[in-house]
């Protein structure tokens, strides 16, 4: 459509006048249809100035999401190098285990604006408003598919914080085991689904979905949550912070492959680890108890020492800062 090529090419200048005639010539359209597109474009929400008799200009701050932004920034061989944007969706993991699996690519990447029934783990909600996040699944096939999802859990947690950081200049601290956090409030939410096959029942997809707050914090999640721009004062980031996950993903997940590349993983994982050496409370089923976190294992289980000095490896269940 017009109006995406129409901001797409305002993106590439973003923060600049391009004239009508710049964009007609470029587009090859009339400068009639580069105003109505224009037009369309602001009462869809976009930021962009009218400039009389000189052009038009697409604010810093404009958010909009870009499947031609993202992956004109993307590295990436295969992660992302198929991405569909919706406005709104109920799950974004949700709507891609509903899909025929067998016919998407490997790396296929689902992005919404919104979602209106986000989820986390065991069930939660993900508070998800239009506009204010990046709300992201990332489809994989493994070749070796009863792998450890846990560990692809960690591999997006790294991923996160690495772009996090390199993306908006702030340290992204880690809770085990899929939590991303920033000056002590969670940014980030990540959900690892396995995909059962319809014809054989066993396991052959996994989505990995990705929750960043990025805008405007909802007021009944002030107190336990923050957002990139609630931090730093950062707007107008989502395509680039995308393509940054989706880059710094494919890395992290290639090199899980391999043994000593996955200690290296854990190791960033472990330094970003905020709870280790501080005490918690575990909730693990129907035993909850106070431990000390003493960091990971080799499969990411998460080391704890009781009171009565038991060394436990936890494998699920939840935990909280006492």
């Amino acid at each position: 459509m017009l109006k995406n090529e129409v901001l797409y090419a305002l993106e590439q200048k973003k923060g600049n006048v391009v004239s009508g005639g710049e964009l007609a010539e470029k587009l090859g359209v009339s400068r009639t249809s580069i105003w109505k597109a224009i037009h369309t474009l602001k009462t869809e929400g976009n930021e962009i100035i009218t400039e009389p008799n000189v052009g038009y200009r697409l604010l810093p701050t404009n958010d909009t999401l870009s499947q031609k932004a993202i992956t004109d920034m993307l590295t990436t061989g295969f992660i992302g190098r198929n991405i569909s944007i919706l406005s709104s969706v109920h799950s974004t993991n949700q709507y891609l285990k509903e899909m025929d699996t067998s016919c998407i690519p490997d790396g296929y990447v689902l992005l919404a604006d919104g979602q209106k029934n986000g989820r986390g783990r065991y069930g939660r909600t993900f508070v998800s408003p239009q506009g204010e996040g990046i709300y992201m699944s990332i489809l994989l096939k493994p070749k070796n598919i009863q792998q450890n999802i846990r560990l692809l859990t960690v591999c997006a947690a790294v991923a996160i914080s690495k772009a996090v950081e390199n993306n908006c200049g702030i340290r992204a601290d880690i809770k085990w085991v899929n939590d991303i956090f920033l000056n002590g409030k969670k940014l980030c939410g990540i959900l690892t689904e396995a995909v059962l096959s319809g014809e054989t029942g066993e396991v052959d997809t996994v989505v990995v979905g990705i929750g960043i707050n990025t805008g405007n914090v909802p007021n009944e999640i002030r107190d336990i949550a923050t957002s990139v721009k609630q931090e730093t004062g950062i707007c107008g980031i989502r395509n680039s912070l995308i393509a940054e996950v989706l880059n710094q993903f494919e890395i992290v997940y290639s090199d899980h492959m391999v043994k000593s590349k996955m200690q290296d993983i854990l190791s960033y994982y472990e330094s970003r680890l905020f709870i280790k050496g501080k005490k918690v409370t575990v909730n693990n089923y129907n035993e909850k108890y106070t431990a000390d976190v003493l960091g990971i294992d080799e499969n990411a289980a998460l080391i704890v020492k009781t009171p009565n000095g038991d060394v436990e490896h936890i494998t699920s269940g939840e935990i909280q800062l006492q």
